[in-house]
């Protein structure tokens, strides 16, 4: 019997020596490339780049604002940092993330979307994972702790036991872990400044009954953001994007700075859905945005 047991804990030891062995690897490579949004901030530009404007947000904002046309028509160079299927609070993360890797920019740009105006009810996103090479950095070690969810919470576990995280979402890390190992340059679903974009052909064709709404962007969230875009000298603007259904009034005791294009544009043409911008819609909203914020300087 004990030979038995020490014959299963040898066993185990290797297992898990082989699991943290593939989990130091597959961080290895991502850390070292573009393929995700954390990654690729930290790896496609130059150390302490001074961006003249750099996005945050979600899907909305990737839809919604072109960094290319911002860099040619504004000097200096601007990046889209949003990511999909993320939430204001993964928005702050990699606000954090941008500062503490020693970037800055003269605007940092907010997109915000409706259910994080005043609360943020999603607090964990599905792409959370994509900061997994970067498990061990305070803010992320913070964040997970915070938000990680389930009796294991492997993204929290990983800083300690990376084999947790790689084992949880295998599928969404070893892919791009094996893919990043041959190609580092290679990006996912956005261009060399963070830009994705949904085909014309996708226009609706009909316009739904709108809905309103009043918010004063109380979300606690935004304000701990707007705190570290005022330690680190840049210009804090929320911006929200157009929707093809809702209107968002701001209320005048709103503290910030607010691109308010809610209703600028109200052809189903330029959207993909209600919330989506296609290419064509994309370019007259940067161009309205680029516009607003000249106005500011």
């Amino acid at each position: 019997m004990k030979k038995f047991v020490l014959k299963s804990a040898l066993y185990l030891a290797v297992v898990l020596l082989l699991a943290n062995g593939v989990a130091f690897l597959a961080s290895f490579a991502l850390e070292k490339s573009q393929f995700f949004k954390p990654s690729f901030l930290v790896n496609a530009f130059e150390p302490k780049q001074k961006f003249k404007v750099a996005v945050f947000g979600s899907s909305r904002s990737l839809a919604s604002l072109d960094t290319k046309i911002i860099s040619d028509q504004m000097e200096g160079i601007s990046a889209n940092f949003s990511m999909d299927y993320t939430a204001l609070p993964t928005t702050k993360l990699m606000v954090e993330h941008f500062f503490a890797q020693g970037f800055q920019s003269e605007y940092v740009v907010i997109s915000i979307d409706l259910p994080d105006l005043d609360s943020s009810k999603t607090v964990i996103s599905e792409n959370d994972y994509r900061f997994f090479p970067f498990r061990k950095e305070s803010y992320v070690v913070a964040y997970y702790k915070k938000y990680d969810e389930g009796m294991v919470k492997p993204l929290a576990s990983s800083a300690h036991f990376p084999f947790l995280g790689i084992g949880y979402y295998n599928m969404e890390l070893l892919g791009p872990a094996l893919i990043s190992a041959f190609k580092p340059e290679y990006r996912y679903q956005f261009d060399e400044l963070g830009n994705f974009q949904y085909p014309d052909i996708l226009g609706m064709k009909e316009r739904p009954e709108f809905r309103y709404f009043q918010s004063a962007l109380a979300n606690p969230i935004l304000k701990e953001i707007a705190e570290l875009t005022s330690q680190n000298s840049s210009n804090l603007i929320i911006y929200i994007a157009p929707f093809l259904r809702d209107d968002i009034e701001i209320l005048d005791s709103c503290p910030y700075v607010v691109i308010n294009h809610a209703r600028i544009i109200n052809e189903p043409k330029y959207f993909s859905d209600y919330i989506h911008l296609v290419n064509s819609g994309k370019i007259l909203a940067t161009e309205a945005f680029i516009q607003d914020l000249e106005k500011l300087d």
